[in-house]
């Protein structure tokens, strides 16, 4: 029988010691590792390379959102549940854009959370069904499944323009808006993420922007 290997990452500590004694009661379920804030989310998923990492919106130390893109290139074949208390539809939506496969509430059951960890681990999506984002997170997640980050040489293949064009994709502006910010039509705009799909070689603009974030300091930073 082949364990689940889990992190918790939450900042309440009564929380994570209820959790990992509920989980402790699965056979096939071992919690591996904790977490009280984002770095060390980061730093413990990183180090443990767990099969799943149980992951809170609202922690200190960092943003969960830029946390998640980061455990995505440090443990790329964790897969994240969120476990919040939070059901607005931008934290369900940037999460399921940042790589996260399940998104529940806390107040689900625990067979539900244990059957939502086991689904997830076998490589479904799991959305808590109260969600009204529930199926806008379906599509994003299921749209990124087995897509990983472009390797840092394929971004040097883009050019400047297309560089600026992507970091404004990445920040959800629509071809019209990113037109009007750097003064092109929408067609050369389009064109120009056109050209970007190409390198990238993925074929929407979620995986184009989403996969390039982990590396996007990286890149900067290089040139």
């Amino acid at each position: 029988m082949k364990l689940v290997k889990v992190v918790i990452a939450d900042d309440h500590i009564l929380f994570r010691e209820g959790l990992k004694r509920i989980l402790s009661l699965e056979k096939d379920v071992l919690v591996v590792g904790e977490a009280s804030d984002c770095n060390e989310a980061i730093q413990v998923t990183a180090r443990m390379q767990p099969d799943v990492l149980l992951m809170d919106l609202k922690m200190p130390a960092g943003d969960a959102v830029e946390s998640l893109l980061k455990i995505a290139e440090t443990s790329p074949a964790t897969k994240v549940i969120v476990l919040t208390a939070h059901a607005e539809d931008e934290s369900v939506l940037s999460t399921a854009k940042s790589r996260a496969r399940g998104y529940v509430l806390k107040g689900i059951s625990v067979p539900t959370l244990i059957e939502a960890i086991k689904k997830v681990n076998a490589g479904e999506i799991w959305v808590d069904p109260e969600l009204p984002a529930g199926v806008d997170f379906e599509r994003i997640a299921k749209s990124l499944t087995d897509v990983g980050p472009p390797a840092n040489e394929t971004l040097q293949g883009l050019t400047k323009r297309e560089i600026e064009i992507l970091q404004l994709v990445a920040e959800g502006l629509s071809n019209e808006e990113i037109g009007k910010r750097i003064f092109i039509s929408r067609k050369t705009v389009k064109t120009h993420l056109t050209n970007i799909f190409d390198k990238l070689q993925v074929n929407n603009r979620f995986k184009a922007a989403l996969w390039v974030m982990p590396n996007w300091k990286k890149h900067v930073s290089s040139n």
